[in-house]
């Protein structure tokens, strides 16, 4: 159901395969994802609005002074944009890996940005700046989507966003012509609430109506994505276009397998509007690899990471983490 439209300037060659190197062009595009009725569907965002990109020159606790293109950073202030940080200096001194990470901005000075990334990045590093979506950006702020509204929310579809490790659902309340809060349905109106960084979105519709598409344009923000995951739930954006594999991401390498699914963190892909929790299975009776819960034997290796969908993501072993390499680049 997902179908990808008028990709330009794809980046081939060399380039490509050296992931300390920014791509000579941007892919620019759009996806459309359907979103069926009574289903469930994870949504990914992976086209953005790009405004600045360039190299961190200098790094001082969480301000981050950077070298850009624009040679005049915008005012990318006020919880509206994110860093990403594209490549690693691999070289520099005293070298972290901030490579993938992002951070809504939270304060400007000039040049100089202020992004919470819980690994410093080095300088010479290089990073874009990207608009943050809203859900009246993704929806409309007035519900042009089409999803189906209501008066209360048991009786529309739910737009839930992650934070904290918690699922926060929103519905669009028809006798208010507005969004608002699950949990607050005469409560404000919720159409500016900012879809985090490195986050995805999901949808539950209800037996109402017909399936509804949506359209998603941009630029793509190429590299690795590592996502701020917590304990608990998180819908973790995919921001590539092109689809691998649970066997060929290397997932298994950046979050905690265990004997079981109770000692596994817990991957959850969607398809055709079902969801399935898979888990990186490391000893035991059934053996090693990919399993789906239910399943502690047959391998689910092969099992598509879509383009276009996000993953909901349950953190329950070890040290919380999330890292998906970028397909075929890497």
């Amino acid at each position: 159901m997902l179908t990808l439209l008028a990709l330009t300037t794809f980046c081939v060659g060399t380039v490509r395969g050296q992931s300390d190197m920014l791509p000579m062009s941007r892919t620019v595009g759009s996806i459309s994802l359907t979103l069926p009725k009574n289903a469930t569907t994870l949504v990914a965002l992976p086209n953005v609005k790009i405004v600045a990109d360039g190299t961190i020159s200098a790094v001082a606790g969480d301000n981050l002074t950077v070298a850009s293109t624009p040679a005049v950073l915008p005012d990318v202030s006020g919880s509206a944009y994110a860093i990403k940080i594209t490549s690693r200096n691999s070289h520099a001194a005293g070298s972290t890996n901030a490579y993938g990470l992002s951070a809504t901005i939270t304060a400007q000075a000039g040049q100089e940005v202020t992004a919470d990334l819980s690994t410093a990045p080095n300088v010479g590093d290089s990073f874009v700046i990207y608009e943050l979506s809203t859900i009246a950006d993704i929806f409309g702020a007035n519900n042009s989507a089409g999803l189906h509204g209501g008066i209360t929310p048991a009786v529309a579809d739910i737009v839930s966003l992650t934070s904290g490790g918690e699922i926060i659902g929103y519905f669009y309340n028809t006798s208010a012509n507005a969004w608002r809060l699950v949990s607050a349905p005469d409560g404000a109106n919720q159409g500016d609430t900012v879809i985090e960084s490195g986050s995805g979105v999901m949808v539950t519709r209800q037996d109402e109506g017909s399936a509804i598409t949506l359209r998603l344009s941009g630029e793509v923000v190429t590299g690795r994505h590592a996502a701020n995951v917590g304990s608990g739930f998180s819908i973790v954006n995919n921001p590539f276009l092109i689809p691998t594999t649970l066997a060929a991401s290397s997932l298994q390498d950046n979050i905690t397998g265990g004997t079981g699914p109770g000692a596994a963190d817990i991957v959850y892909l969607e398809s055709a509007g079902e969801l399935t929790g898979y888990y990186y299975k490391t000893g035991g009776i059934g053996g090693t690899g990919w399993r789906a819960l239910g399943d502690n034997v047959t391998d689910q290796g092969a099992t598509i990471i879509a383009p276009g969908k996000a993953i909901l993501f349950k953190e329950i072993a070890g040290s919380a983490g999330f890292a998906l390499p970028e397909p075929f680049a890497e």
